[in-house]
Formats: structure tokens, C-alpha cells, sequence
């Protein structure tokens, strides 16, 4: 898989144990369900199924949870794969997976909870409910951590410091020693960089305003109230009967995931959920039965910046335009999974994939889900010849400072390369369309625009527009 975005419990762009339980008359109820939503859409059903199959057969590839809702209604929700590999285990409906910073609407839905019961509000300063956190005589609201817009730095961004501790469990105090004392990003308010630390604190506050752990407030706040039996926080010590294991390919070969301690991903990436559970939270969510529907267009309305920047981000959502369409979304990636969820507002659409392997991307999976069920036709990229000149002039590093992304472009004989600089980035060739623009050969959705000016190039992907900087410039 080919992919741009390395942040962990990120979008993008995009962080045990197994029973072979579930043989509960809840869960024949539920199959009951499924089978008779099949044999009502079985035209994009079996294309589905096929495109599901195709990926499964590719390098890199495990198991698959995968739903679709529309006009209210669930649709299908499927396990493909595996679950687990050791032991053979195959994916179900039910199986659950860990969903990275999907967690995060979760997360920004429970604080506008909070706000309208008037336990919290927007501009309060975070040193109300987390003094101990150093502000460094800055003013930083809940606003400002909803929005990525606080300028702490993000926990996830600081490297070997922080890799080093993945398997430990560690406690706030821990983990927030990261990045306390640590320069701002920038003043609040006056800039946006994606930010795990701001969504980790967020469920601090959470915590402190109930007086519970932000695992139950999950739990009492939306999973019992809305009937998402297979979402819950996720735990290395918990016996979670039909839980997915993660995997990572190493050296070419599948591998286990790196051990992360699951105190890390707090209200930022810790939860593990089924793709129907995502699409009935979906649902629930954009229907007013979690949040007010003014609550939800706030959390939906992007950011604007002081220099009238659209940052397409909101509150644990993105807004943007998905396969020529509106659509409000968000995906997640975390040790050995990674995850999207779409909203096709137009259409009363939901899919959810997410995927127990880092290199099988639910995104492009999710998106080709979406064309089969809307009927949209793919989009074929051209592949026209790279002029020397523009060849010469786009060759270079290009910093996306907001998603902690070194995007290096190279010249590949008479045509350019794309390769970011992560661990597990693998270089993508780039189909030139003309002009300064190009797509990727991986996705042909994803496209990349290089300014006139020669030292910016925009990427969009998964719904987001992100500008880099030429590195040097």
C-alpha cells in the first residue's frame, strides 16, 4: 500500500487476544438482519464483495470490516479475511478493530454533549479542568484543541523520545511530560497542525467534568445509549472475545504490530469499534440523536484561518469533496489498523472500512465501496509525458508541516516519483495531467498540484487539501 499520511491515530493520512465466540442469539439476530439487507442491494453487493476479494489477494492484505448505510438504513455490514493469522481466525460482522482517530469525532461529540449540559464551554481556558498541563502564559481554549488549531505540539510528532516508550503504559503525567515544556507551534488560534495532544487532553477534561475514565464516558455516554456492542476502549490486559490483532509488513514479510501501550491513544485514537458500529454512529451522529443539530454543524463547519486559509477540519471531522461529491469524513491509522469512515450528505450515505493491516489502505477501499454503491464510473487518470523542464523545476522535498509529512518528488527518467519519508512510505510513480498537475498511480484520486511559483505543491487526498512547502525555500 501507498500512502501519504504517517501521522499515528491519524487521517491522513494515515496508529489481542481472539474467541472464536459469538454464537449468542444477539449475534443470529444480527446475520438475520444482514442477509435480508443483502438480498435487497444485490447488484452493488457482489461488486463489493469482488473489489474486497481483489484487495485481499494483494501483498500486505489481512481482513476487512466493512458496512454501508443509506436512508437510515443498514445495508451491509461484513467481516472479510482474517482476524487473526496465527490461529486462522476469520473476520465477522461483529469483529471489532482498533479505529485510530476515527475515536476523535467521538471524542468532539462528548465535549459538545458536555458543552450543551453546561459543564463546559467552548472558549474555557483548558487550565480550568487541566492545570497542571503548562500553558507557558498562553491562553489555549477547548476550542482551540477541537480544532487543532492550539499550537501544542502533538505528542505523536516527537520522534524517537516517544517511539521508544510504544509498549509501556503510560499515565497522563507520562505521557504528557513529551511535549510539556516544549516550544508552542505557534501562537493559539493563529495556525492549524493536526494534533494528537490536544485531542488526549481533550479526554482529561472529559474525565475531570464526569468523574469517570474517559473509557467510560464512551461507554455510558454513546456505546450503551446508542446500541454499539462492539464499541468500547480498547486494553492490551482485557479479554475482548472477537477483537482483530494488527499487522505490519517487515522486510516483506506480515508481522505482528509494534506493542503500543493502550493508555497512549486516549481520547485521540483508543477506541476499537465494527465498521456496522461506525456506520449506526454515523448515522446517529449526522441524525441529531447524539448532539443537537446546531452542535453538529459546528463540528462540521471547517476552520478558517486569520490569512482566510481553509484548514477543512472541524471538530474531529473533515469536510471536503469526495469522488466529485460533499462529503464529511475522517480515517484513522494506529499500530497494525487503519480506518475510514465517509458521509455522502447528498446521498444519505455511510461507509465505513477498516482495515488489520498498516499497508491495506481503507480509504482507497472505502472510496471504490462508495462508487459501487452510488454507480459513479472510476476515474481513469492519464498518463501524458512529463515536459523536461517541469521535470526539473518539481524535483524536490516539500514539507506539509500540518500532517508531519517530507513528501520527496524525483526525477524517474521522464517522469516523476513520489515517495514520503516515513517508515513503510513506498515511492508511487505520478501520472501527469497537464499543467502542474499530476495524480498517483496508487489512487488515482489523489492528486498533486505544484504551485507556479515552483515551491509549493498541494496534496488532495481522503477529502483534505494540504499545502508543503519546498523544503529550503
Amino acid at each position: 500500500m501507498c500512502g501519504l499520511y504517517p501521522v499515528r491515530y491519524a487521517h491522513p493520512a494515515t496508529l489481542r487476544t481472539m474467541s472464536r465466540l459469538l454464537a449468542s442469539v444477539r449475534f443470529a439476530a444480527l446475520m438475520l438482519v444482514v442477509q435480508t439487507a443483502l438480498a435487497q442491494a444485490p447488484a452493488w453487493v457482489e461488486k463489493v464483495d469482488a473489489a474486497v476479494a481483489a484487495r485481499l489477494a494483494q501483498p500486505g492484505a489481512v481482513g476487512f470490516s466493512v458496512a454501508v448505510a443509506q436512508d437510515g438504513a443498514v445495508l451491509l455490514e461484513k467481516g472479510y479475511g482474517r482476524a487473526e493469522c496465527e490461529f486462522d481466525v476469520p473476520a465477522n460482522a461483529a469483529t471489532s478493530f482498533r479505529i485510530g482517530s476515527i475515536t476523535k469525532q467521538f471524542t468532539a461529540a462528548l465535549v459538545m454533549r458536555a458543552v450543551a449540559a453546561g459543564k463546559v464551554a467552548l472558549d474555557d481556558d483548558l487550565s480550568k479542568f487541566v492545570p497542571e498541563f503548562p500553558l507557558q502564559g498562553k491562553k489555549v481554549t477547548i476550542h482551540r484543541l477541537l480544532d487543532h488549531s492550539s499550537g501544542i505540539p502533538s505528542y505523536t510528532d516527537v520522534g524517537p523520545e516517544w517511539q521508544k516508550q510504544w509498549p509501556l503504559e503510560l499515565t497522563h503525567e507520562q505521557l504528557l511530560a513529551l511535549v510539556a515544556g516544549k516550544p508552542f507551534d505557534f501562537e493559539p488560534g493563529t495556525d492549524w497542525h493536526y494534533n494528537n495532544t490536544g485531542y488526549y487532553l481533550l479526554g482529561m477534561v472529559l474525565e475531570k467534568v464526569h468523574g469517570k475514565s474517559y473509557a467510560e464516558v464512551v461507554q455510558d455516554e454513546i456505546a450503551t445509549p446508542l446500541g454499539l456492542s462492539r464499541t468500547r476502549y480498547d486494553s492490551n490486559k482485557d479479554l475482548i472475545p472477537n477483537r482483530a490483532q494488527g499487522y505490519d509488513v517487515v522486510g516483506g514479510k506480515l508481522a505482528n504490530d509494534d506493542l503500543l501501550g493502550m493508555n497512549q491513544p486516549g481520547a485521540a485514537g483508543g477506541l476499537i469499534a465494527s465498521a456496522g458500529d461506525l456506520v449506526r454512529w454515523s448515522m446517529a451522529l449526522a441524525g441529531g440523536k447524539v448532539v443537537s443539530k446546531e452542535a453538529y454543524a459546528q463540528m462540521t463547519t471547517p476552520l478558517v484561518l486569520p490569512g482566510g486559509r481553509d484548514t477543512g477540519y472541524g471538530f474531529g471531522l473533515m469536510r471536503g469533496e469526495v469522488l466529485g461529491m460533499p462529503a464529511i469524513q475522517h480515517g484513522g491509522g494506529i499500530h497494525g489498523f487503519n480506518s475510514m469512515l465517509m458521509f455522502f450528505p447528498e446521498r444519505a450515505l455511510h461507509v465505513a472500512v477498516i482495515s488489520n493491516c498498516d499497508r491495506a489502505s481503507s480509504d482507497k477501499l472505502a472510496k471504490g465501496i462508495a462508487r459501487a454503491v452510488l454507480g459513479v464510473p472510476e476515474f481513469v487518470a492519464k498518463d501524458l509525458p512529463v515536459p523536461a523542464e517541469l521535470r526539473t523545476a518539481c524535483a524536490g522535498d516539500y514539507d506539509f508541516k500540518d500532517v508531519g509529512l517530507v513528501l520527496s518528488i524525483t526525477v524517474d527518467g521522464e517522469k516523476l516519483r513520489g515517495q514520503g519519508k516515513a517508515d513503510g512510505q513506498q515511492p508511487f510513480a505520478m501520472l501527469f495531467q497537464g499543467g502542474r498537475e499530476f495524480r498517483a498511480a496508487f489512487d488515482h484520486e489523489v492528486r498533486l498540484v505544484f504551485g507556479e511559483d515552483g515551491k509549493a505543491l498541494v496534496l488532495h487526498q481522503g477529502g483534505g487539501v494540504f499545502t508543503g512547502r519546498r523544503v529550503g525555500d
